[in-house]
């Protein structure tokens, strides 16, 4: 990291809405002409629009928070939920984002203590690439730093009894919540143990679920975990990024993504979104932020 770089992030300590708007200038005033010529996902831009003001959004993977500074203003804060068990990440989401609901536990399909990887590419910790997958590597990786994080489903963390109460105890209760209406997951090869692990949550608010999900992070074939997921009874999906709107996810479609196009939000798509069966597309509105 350069000398600049290195002043610019410790304005995070003076001036948290200052450096917020700094390092997040890409995202503000996005509309369907600049997204990608600024190099940014069109799910910014999308999810902004299908969200009511009233929704309850949770973040799994909240990494630098990105979606976390896109709905800051547009959701109630006691209303978004963020999990990111990075601490160095999870340090820096407390001082930015104060008002929302933060948690470092990781979440998966168990309850345990277990390493957290963050690779090391060029002489340099990624912490934005943190997993729970510690076997898989990053193109360049050369080294690993691995560190303790507590691990939960979330089912737990929403029906546990005992889980809850000490969480009043706390007097926290941030997971207290009578509706969750958008589940984005970002987790680096974890999604299908942190789906499993949510399950129940799932069955019992349908929620979207948007979950980045990709070929090169998983050995069995990914269509049928996709298809797993489908039969809890979502309809799957993806941004189209012509006509910014959803169209249906086919296992053809699926196969033709290649990885070598990763930063190419134009012709590389890896977020699969799910749709509740009973549930409409929303994308008739202008997308704009």
């Amino acid at each position: 990291m350069s000398v600049y770089s290195k002043l610019a992030e410790n304005l995070q300590y003076i001036s948290p809405t200052f450096y917020k708007s700094r390092f997040f200038k890409k995202l503000k005033g996005l509309d369907a002409h600049n997204l990608l010529a600024r190099k940014v996902e069109p799910e910014f831009l999308w999810i902004k629009n299908i969200l009511s003001k009233d929704a309850v959004f949770m973040d799994v993977g909240a990494n630098v928070g990105a979606y976390l500074f896109t709905l800051e203003n547009h959701l109630k804060p006691e209303n978004i939920y963020a999990f990111e068990p990075n601490p160095q990440l999870f340090k820096r989401l407390g001082r930015l984002f104060p008002k929302v609901n933060l948690s470092s536990v990781a979440l998966s399909d168990i309850s345990t203590i277990a390493e957290f990887k963050i690779p090391v590419i060029n002489g340099e910790k990624i912490h934005t690439r943190g997993t729970l997958q510690t076997s898989i590597k990053e193109k360049n990786e050369e080294n690993t730093i691995l560190q303790k994080v507590e691990v939960k489903p979330l089912d737990d963390l929403v029906f546990d009894e005992v889980y809850i109460e000490r969480s009043r105890n706390a007097q926290t209760d941030k997971l207290n919540f009578q509706q969750l209406d958008f589940v984005k997951i970002d987790v680096e090869g974890n999604e299908m143990q942190t789906l499993r692990g949510a399950k129940k949550t799932i069955e019992k608010f349908k929620p979207i679920l948007m979950v980045e999900m990709e070929q090169r992070h998983h050995d069995d074939n990914l269509w049928t975990l996709i298809s797993e997921i489908a039969e809890w009874g979502f309809s799957v999906n993806y941004l189209d990024r012509e006509s910014l709107k959803l169209k249906t996810l086919t296992e053809e479609f699926l196969n033709q993504q290649n990885p070598d196009n990763v930063k190419n939000y134009k012709d590389y798509i890896n977020n699969i979104i799910f749709l509740p069966s009973l549930q409409e597309p929303q994308t008739d509105k202008n997308l704009e932020l």
